[in-house]
């Protein structure tokens, strides 16, 4: 969760067999050299890997960029190799026409391909064996990160204050927005040359790039100490041979003020709310209330749950039924698997609690660097939250159960004395009294424990909010039981 927190709202999703998009191919586009820039990418000041971009005219007058990059993070101890790779067409005016993204950390690999049309983008997912075409309309042809820096090579003398906003795009969680740059500062290089520090939010997502007045990137900086330094291609490419490695899940730990004994027994919690405004924090009642400062937490008790058919047909529960591009609900496989597991359960909250247990007991608890689809995980069968909660919640949709992702925080004593750490778990609709249930299949917990601190609710689109407040949430201990 903490390392991907980042799908547009008014999406439309089908499956075809095959491409129906024209790749990119470089060697009939380009007329001229390739200038490549080469960036060491580092956590926390230890370098992990290289990333390098390469840009060459095009025969119609406009730009060819393609980028690669590899570099390593560990969670839990583990390390994990990313390897990822992308390539953009723009035309004369900058403008982006067509682009194409891949990225792969074992077992999981993820590409997309996409065009630019009047009023609309259509982009193609591949992953999971399957190909998915989903249209975004957008008014006017977005930026994506590779194409950025070309973009910014266009704004004409850069000036402290100075404000731009331009429609953007992300090809691997497929949100878009406006991104707002704003020059912050201006600094002066070794070189005595002037470059610019250029701020760069996206939702609550927010950069730090150094550039200098021709666009070009001398230092990238993002969330949790994560940079980019502009380098020579050999520096790019030597990697240290001692020191720890950083761990980025318990680097990215929320703070606890005091001492939480028996975490996963936990019915009752209330916390301080520390560093954040309290509204950063999920109003929910009567699972999760936010007064003041302060968040309680109550585990709802399911065994108070009426008895309610399993299917639910009540249109107000649509959006909790249906399909994404990463949730293929109506996929014959996750179809069938969940009918397998649920066979003729009839009763919601039963067929809900087996289906966290088979979930738990089928899935390989391990580490993943990636974007989590329901159909790749049901084939690799293994994964950390996400995995769990994508697996969960495309299954609970196709048995006819309102089921939802919800993202925060949960208690863990697994590394050092204890810590809130990133998360995602599912909701599923119960009815009664308590309504949404919080369930937890990574750790097979019918509900999930109070230690669950709910702060966004929804897909990636809505996942990237939590880069807010990363880094600065802290709690204090008031009461539990």
């Amino acid at each position: 969760m903490a390392a991907w927190v980042a799908l547009a709202a008014y999406m439309v999703a089908t499956r075809e067999p095959e491409s129906q998009l024209r790749a990119i191919d470089p060697a009939a586009l380009v007329v001229g050299e390739s200038q490549d820039t080469w960036m060491g990418i580092y956590f926390q000041g230890q370098k992990v890997g290289y990333a390098v971009t390469a840009t060459a005219p095009t025969s119609d007058g406009g730009v060819l960029m393609q980028n690669r990059s590899a570099f390593s993070l560990v969670a839990f101890g583990e390390i994990k190799e990313v390897v990822t790779a992308g390539s953009a067409v723009l035309d004369a005016e900058h403008r982006l026409q067509r682009f194409d993204f891949f990225m792969s950390s074992d077992p999981v690999r993820l590409a997309a391909r996409g065009e630019v049309r009047p009023g609309q983008v259509v982009i193609e997912v591949h992953q999971a064996g399957e190909v998915q075409t989903v249209t975004l309309p957008m008014d006017e042809a977005p930026q994506i990160s590779l194409s950025l820096s070309r973009y910014m090579s266009t704004l004409g003398d850069l000036h402290e204050g100075q404000v731009h906003e331009v429609p953007y795009f992300d090809p691997v969680t497929l949100v878009q927005d406006k991104m707002v740059l704003r020059v912050a500062d201006t600094e002066i290089l070794p070189n005595g040359d002037e470059a610019y520090w250029v701020e760069r939010s996206f939702g609550e997502l927010s950069t730090k790039v150094l550039v200098t007045p021709d666009g070009q990137t001398v230092r990238e900086e993002g969330a949790l100490g994560l940079s980019l330094v502009r380098e020579t291609q050999e520096q790019a490419l030597t990697m240290p041979s001692e020191g720890d490695p950083v761990d980025i899940i318990a680097l990215s730990a929320v703070k606890l003020q005091g001492f939480l004994e028996a975490p996963r027994e936990t019915t009752s919690l209330e916390l301080a709310i520390l560093h954040v405004p309290p509204e950063k924090v999920w109003h929910q009642p009567p699972q999760q209330v936010v007064e003041g400062d302060r968040v309680r937490i109550e585990s709802p008790m399911v065994e108070a749950l009426p008895k309610l058919p399993r299917v639910v047909e009540d249109e107000a529960f649509t959006e909790y039924l249906e399909g994404t591009a990463f949730l293929p609900v109506q996929h014959r496989e996750i179809q069938d698997r969940a009918e397998s597991v649920i066979g003729d359960i009839d009763d919601r909250a039963e067929a809900a609690r087996t289906l966290n247990t088979w979930v738990f007991d089928y899935l390989d608890k391990a580490p993943t660097v990636g974007v989590p689809n329901a159909l790749e995980v049901l084939h690799v069968g293994q994964g950390d939250c996400n995995e769990h909660t994508a697996l969960y919640v495309a299954l609970a949709r196709a048995a006819g159960i309102p089921a939802r992702i919800a993202a925060g925080v949960v208690y863990s004593d697994r590394i050092g004395n204890g810590a809130f750490y990133y998360h995602a778990w599912p909701e599923v609709y119960l009815g009664g009294p308590t309504g949404w249930v919080p369930v937890d299949p990574t750790f097979g917990q019918f509900p999930a424990d109070a230690t669950h601190v709910k702060l966004v609710e929804g897909d990636l689109d809505r996942q990237i909010e939590i880069m807010g407040v990363m880094g600065r949430l802290g709690f204090r201990l008031v009461s539990k039981r």
